[in-house]
C-alpha cells in the first residue's frame, strides 16, 4: 500500500480526531484520578501539541477563509474541562478562571457556526463591471483559531502558575470572543450582499453583455488551466466572464484574474447566465460538471483543453458532447483513431497552440554551446496507475547526471507533485542537490518558488537549451522551440514507448526503472552533443502544433474562434480533414 493510500484511509476513518479525542479523554481521567498537577498538565499537553502539529499551517498563516476553526473541537472541549478540574482541585477555580473558561467555551461554540455560515457569505461574482460589492471577507476569519488555541494552552498550564496565567487567559479569551463576534457580523453582512447581488445578477449580465463564458471546475492549484487561455481569449475583443461552481474555485480565480468571475453552485443557478448576448462557452478540461453547462443547446460549446500530449485522456469519447474541439494540430485528431474513439470529422478545428507564440527558437546547435541549460519538467502521478507517467522517482539521478556534465538546471515539477509524499521527497532531494551545486560551482540553477511561481512555463522554456520531461503537454509546447528534448519512459522499453506515444519519435527516450535511469550517459550524449533528430523534430512540430507561420502563429486561434462565434468577417475555419497541414511523419 502506498503512502498516498494510507493517508486517504486515515482521512476517511478520521484517525487523527480519534487519537486526539482518546488522549484528551485520558488527560481527563488523569486529572480526576490523580492529585498531580504536573502530570495532568503533561497529559493534556500531548493532544494539544498534536492538534497544533496537525493544524500548524492554519496556526501560522490562517489559511483559507476559516483556517482551522472548528477542527478537533471535541478534544478541545475535553481539554478545557480537564483544566477546570485541575484548577478546582488546587482551589483556583475562582471568578477569573471561570470567566476565562466560559469565554473560551463560548468561542468554541461559535466556531462551527462561523464555519457553516461562512460558506454562504462567498460572493456570487467578482470583478463585475460597475459593481461596488466587496469580493471577500473584511479579514481572514481563521485568525481566531490561533487565539483560541493559545487561550486553551494558557488555561491548560495555568495550574502551574495561577495568578499571572489566569489573567493572561482571561485577556486572551476575551480577544478570541471579540474576533469571533466580529467575524460572524462580517459573515452576516456578506450573506446579505450576496443575496442582493444574486437577485440582480441577470440584470448585471445583460448590462455587461458577455459574448461567451469560460466554464471551469478543477482541483486546487489548477488555475493555470484557465489563465493560460485568458490572454488569447482577450484578443477576441468582446466581453466575457468565467463561470465556476464551488467557493474554492471561485477564490482561486478571483485572485488570479481581473476578469469577471461568477459563482454558480446549483444547476438552476446556471439559468441566470443565459442572457441574449451569449453565443458560446469555452471549456479547458473534461470535468464531470461540464455536462451541466453543455445542456444549454442554444449555445456553441467549444473544448480547448489545457495542453497537447499523447496521454489517453486527450482522446476521450467525452469530447463528443461538445460542438467543437479546438486542437493544436493533426496529431490530436489522429490520436482519437489510434485509441479507437470514433469522432465526427466536423467537430475538429485546427487552431495551433497559441500559448507557444512567445517560445523562443534555439540559439544555435546545442553541440556548439558552451553554457548549456536543461529544463527538467516531470509530470505527476495521475489519477490512476495506468496514467502515471512521472519520472520524479528517478529525478535526483537525472539531475545528478546533468550536474556532472556542467549543465545549469531549471527544475519545474508539475504543480500536483506535492500531493504525493514520495514525489514531494524527490523534489526536496533535487532542491538540495541544486543548492549544494550552486554553492560549490556558482552555477545559477533555477528551482523552487523562482521557477514554479515567479517564472511561467514559457519563461522556463526560454531559459533552457534542452528539455527532459515525461508524457505531458510540456513536451508538446516545447516542440515549438525546435530545441532537443528527451522523454522518460518509467515503465516500458523505449521501442514500445515510441509506439504508444508518437511524440517520443522526435525525442531521445530515457528508460527508468523506479529511481534508476538506464543508460543515462548515452541519452545525455544524444541530447546534448550529437542531436541526430533535429530535422525530424521540426517535422513533428508541424504535425503536433499546426503548420502556421511563427510570426502570426497565435492569430489562427483568434480567427477561428471569432468565426465560430459569428464575430466579424467570415474567416475560413476548415475541418481538420480538409486542413492542408502535414500528415504524421513516417
Amino acid at each position: 500500500m502506498t503512502s498516498i493510500g494510507i493517508a486517504k484511509i486515515a482521512r476517511m476513518l478520521s484517525v487523527w480526531p480519534v487519537i486526539v479525542n482518546t488522549l484528551a479523554l485520558m488527560a481527563m481521567v488523569v486529572a480526576l484520578a490523580l492529585d498531580d498537577a504536573l502530570l495532568t498538565v503533561l497529559a493534556a499537553l500531548l493532544p494539544l501539541l498534536i492538534i497544533g502539529w496537525r493544524k500548524r499551517r492554519a496556526l501560522v498563516t490562517a489559511r483559507g477563509r476559516v483556517g482551522g476553526v472548528s477542527r478537533f473541537l471535541t478534544a478541545r472541549y475535553l481539554l478545557l474541562a480537564t483544566a477546570m478540574v485541575q484548577l478546582h482541585d488546587i482551589g483556583q477555580l475562582g471568578g477569573t478562571a471561570l470567566g476565562a473558561c466560559l469565554l473560551l467555551a463560548l468561542a468554541c461554540a461559535l466556531e462551527p457556526v462561523l464555519r457553516a455560515l461562512s460558506k454562504y457569505a462567498v460572493p456570487c461574482a467578482a470583478h463585475m463591471p460597475g459593481s461596488e460589492s466587496r469580493t471577500g471577507p473584511a479579514f481572514r476569519y481563521g485568525i481566531a483559531f490561533p487565539f483560541s488555541m493559545l487561550s486553551l494552552l494558557v488555561i491548560t498550564v495555568a495550574s502551574l502558575a495561577p495568578m499571572p496565567l489566569l489573567l493572561a487567559a482571561l485577556l486572551l479569551t476575551a480577544v478570541t470572543v471579540v474576533v469571533f463576534v466580529a467575524a460572524l457580523l462580517d459573515v452576516v453582512r456578506g450573506i446579505q450582499e450576496r443575496r442582493h447581488d444574486q437577485a440582480n445578477l441577470p440584470q448585471a449580465l445583460e448590462r455587461m453583455a458577455p459574448v461567451f463564458y469560460v466554464y471551469w471546475h478543477a482541483p486546487p492549484r489548477s488555475t493555470f488551466q484557465v489563465t493560460m487561455w485568458l490572454p488569447h481569449l482577450e484578443r477576441l475583443g468582446v466581453p466575457f466572464a468565467i463561470v465556476v461552481r464551488t467557493a474554492g474555485t471561485f477564490r482561486q480565480l478571483q485572485g488570479a484574474t481581473a476578469h469577471p468571475v461568477i459563482l454558480r453552485r446549483s444547476l438552476t443557478d446556471l439559468d441566470d447566465l443565459i442572457v441574449p448576448s451569449v453565443r458560446g462557452v469555452f471549456y479547458v478540461n473534461n470535468a464531470m460538471r461540464n455536462n451541466h453547462m453543455v445542456r444549454y443547446s442554444q449555445l456553441l460549446h467549444i473544448q480547448l483543453l489545457h495542453g497537447e500530449s499523447d496521454k489517453a485522456s486527450s482522446a476521450t469519447p467525452i469530447i463528443r458532447m461538445y460542438d467543437r474541439d479546438f486542437v493544436a494540430g493533426q496529431a490530436a485528431i489522429d490520436r482519437f483513431e489510434k485509441f479507437g474513439v470514433a469522432m465526427p470529422p466536423e467537430i475538429f478545428r485546427i487552431v495551433g497552440r497559441p500559448q507557444v507564440e512567445d517560445v523562443e527558437p534555439e540559439r544555435g546547435l546545442i553541440r556548439n554551446l558552451t553554457d548549456v541549460s536543461v529544463l527538467y519538467a516531470p509530470t505527476w502521478l495521475g489519477n490512476q496507475t495506468e496514467s502515471n507517467y512521472s519520472s520524479l522517482r528517478a529525478g535526483p539521478a537525472i539531475v545528478q547526471g546533468l550536474l556532472g556534465r556542467g549543465c545549469r538546471v531549471v527544475f519545474r515539477p508539475h504543480p500536483y507533485s506535492s500531493r504525493s509524499p514520495e514525489l514531494r521527497a524527490a523534489c526536496e532531494e533535487i532542491w538540495t542537490l541544486l543548492e549544494a551545486d550552486a554553492a560549490q560551482t556558482g552555477r545559477e540553477h533555477l528551482y523552487g518558488a523562482h521557477s514554479e511561481r515567479k517564472m511561467s512555463v514559457v519563461d522556463c522554456f526560454n531559459a533552457a537549451d534542452a528539455l527532459i520531461s515525461d508524457v505531458s503537454a510540456v513536451v508538446g509546447d516545447f516542440l515549438h522551440s525546435g530545441k532537443p528534448f528527451a522523454m522518460v519512459s518509467p515503465r516500458i522499453a523505449a521501442q514500445e514507448f515510441t509506439e504508444q506515444f508518437p511524440m517520443a519519435r522526435a525525442a531521445y527516450v530515457l528508460e527508468a526503472d523506479g529511481a534508476v535511469p538506464r543508460a543515462l550517459g548515452t541519452v545525455l550524449d544524444e541530447l546534448l552533443r550529437t542531436d541526430a533528430r533535429r530535422e525530424e523534430r521540426h517535422r513533428w512540430a508541424a504535425y503536433y502544433l499546426g503548420d502556421f507561420p511563427r510570426e502570426t502563429y497565435a492569430q489562427r486561434f483568434v480567427e477561428v474562434a471569432r468565426d465560430e462565434l459569428g464575430l466579424g468577417e467570415d474567416v475560413p475555419a476548415l475541418p481538420a480533414t480538409e486542413h492542408p497541414g502535414p500528415v504524421a511523419p513516417s
